[in-house]
């Protein structure tokens, strides 16, 4: 889900500005994403392999809170903002996925029930065409898209562009690695709601999914859907994800999703995505320990920034290639681009640094503020481009123009190697706290509790529930060996009787 973005606001986006836009920009931003997206597959495969072992050096809010921040940002946020827009509609919308999903109103008659989400769909699709939100004529555009497209290969036409993408790299090599991240938060999210699924199996199958889909036109790639605890919650098994693969490959093969989206509204179909969004930050706060809460809130925070710098329109767009032609001109609107730019892994990296600074475990808080520094002197975090181009100046995102003196003035407090020296300082701070405790007994011990080892054995929970199924059922299929006549309560065995 947020690596759909990236590409559209990190490659695409820029790609089409930076080259003065028109259809050739778009056509060259398009391979470029191409290309991009099958690299990114190839670095879901890479961490694959070693995705079992980062499951146990990763705090497990580490993993979790990132994906929560986008089910607040790009699930909630992004979706209500439509909802919002259209109250005649989306405040009724919103208020069933309260009344179905929490409260369990549920219309019908006797045993059968409108499903949750269908019943949502009924009525803001009802008060959509009743308040004139819905148009004929959007249907009617709709309509004439549906026919067979088919798959189309162009494979060829990326590879032969492909020495384009190292020009690139800096932007393409972050997203790739929060997009492998990110498979692998959804498969923690997946754990925590009962069902831990095989991680290298899964991030490889999901990179394998990706270079594919780059193979036939998509600049997106196959993910692992983060609402897996919303759709077990409404009674889903593995038969959903097989006719939900089936359905959106039809759909999307003969044109018919814009006829959909055209009969219902967007402000019918948002609070179903924030639901799933509600979902996942209930099962981060269900899991982490309360101690914990505090590096929660902060861990939304990038993906947050990540939203409201494209739904404000406000992705930074070049001038001459010195400075930001779409920028407020403030220092605190610097500060959110430096959090958008890998937000996924500046929450990882900064609630993972937070929970062992609350836990006192001052020595990991220190690998994690050294892994946290090397992110950022490689750029790969904060910045617009991995490298070392802009080590010590300011990046043209960060200048915008004056008018004034016809030239670019820029802010010079958040240069690529300030973010790698300042991860140092905590880095050192964390030392120093962790050597004065010996002569300090303020500072308390270290919490080493079950929730810092949740998945030092991965399939444990799995093995458990699985024995409980199987006992329950041999129970009912033991036959009866009590011979008509014996009274269960007398005590008394067959051999007695005799």
């Amino acid at each position: 889900t947020p690596a759909a973005f990236a590409f559209v606001f990190n490659i695409i986006y820029t790609i089409f500005f930076a080259n003065g836009g028109g259809d050739e920009s778009f056509i060259l931003g398009y391979k470029i994403a191409l290309a991009a997206n099958f690299i990114t597959g190839l670095i879901s495969i890479f961490f694959g392999f070693f995705g079992p072992l980062i499951l146990k050096l990763v705090p497990a809010a580490g993993l979790m809170v990132p994906i929560a921040g986008i089910g607040i940002a790009f699930l909630g946020l992004e979706q209500l903002s439509y909802s919002i827009a259209a109250p005649l509609v989306g405040y009724n919308a919103i208020m069933w996925v309260y009344l179905g999903w929490y409260a369990g109103v549920k219309v019908g008659f006797g045993g059968f029930r409108i499903p949750e989400a269908l019943m949502i769909i009924i009525v803001g699709t009802a008060l959509g065409w009743i308040t004139g939100l819905n148009e004929g004529s959007a249907v009617s555009d709709a309509a004439d898209l549906v026919k067979w497209w088919g798959p189309v290969w162009t494979a060829d036409e990326m590879f032969d562009d492909f020495d384009l993408v190292k020009d690139y790299l800096g932007i393409i090599i972050p997203i790739g690695i929060s997009a492998a991240a990110s498979t692998m938060m959804c498969l923690v999210s997946a754990k925590e709601a009962g069902d831990p699924f095989p991680v290298r199996e899964s991030m490889i199958a999901d990179g394998i999914g990706t270079c594919l889909a780059s193979f036939f036109g998509s600049p997106f790639g196959t993910v692992l859907y983060i609402g897996h605890p919303a759709h077990k919650r409404s009674g889903a098994k593995i038969g959903y994800s097989l006719v939900n693969g089936v359905i959106y490959f039809i759909m999307s093969m003969c044109g018919i999703l814009a006829l959909i989206q055209s009969l219902v509204n967007q402000a019918t179909i948002g609070p179903i995505v924030f639901f799933v969004g509600l979902m996942v930050n209930e099962e981060v706060l269900n899991f982490i320990p309360s101690r914990h809460y505090s590096a929660y809130i902060i861990g939304l925070f990038p993906s947050i920034y990540d939203w409201v710098t494209n739904v404000a329109d406000r992705a930074p767009l070049t001038g001459d290639g010195t400075y930001n032609t779409n920028t407020p001109g403030t220092s605190g609107w610097v500060g959110v681009l430096a959090w958008k730019r890998g937000a996924l892994l500046v929450s990882l990296l900064w609630v993972s640094m937070l929970v062992n600074v609350l836990d006192r475990h001052w020595m990991l808080a220190v690998v994690w503020a050294g892994v946290a520094a090397l992110f950022a002197v490689c750029g790969i975090i904060h910045v617009p481009e991995a490298g070392f181009d802009n080590f010590s100046d300011p990046t043209w995102e960060q200048c915008s123009f004056n008018p004034a003196t016809g030239e670019a003035d820029c802010w010079d407090h958040a240069e690529q190697w300030m973010f790698f020296v300042a991860y140092l300082m905590l880095g050192f701070t964390f030392a120093c706290v962790h050597f004065a405790k010996s002569f300090d007994n303020t500072i308390e011990d270290p919490i080493d509790d079950e929730s810092r080892h949740a998945f030092d054995d991965w399939f444990k929970d799995a093995a458990v529930e699985t024995e409980l199924k199987s006992t329950r059922h041999l129970s009912t299929k033991q036959p009866d060996m009590t011979r008509p006549g014996d009274d269960d309560d007398s005590g008394d065995s067959p051999a007695e009787d005799a």
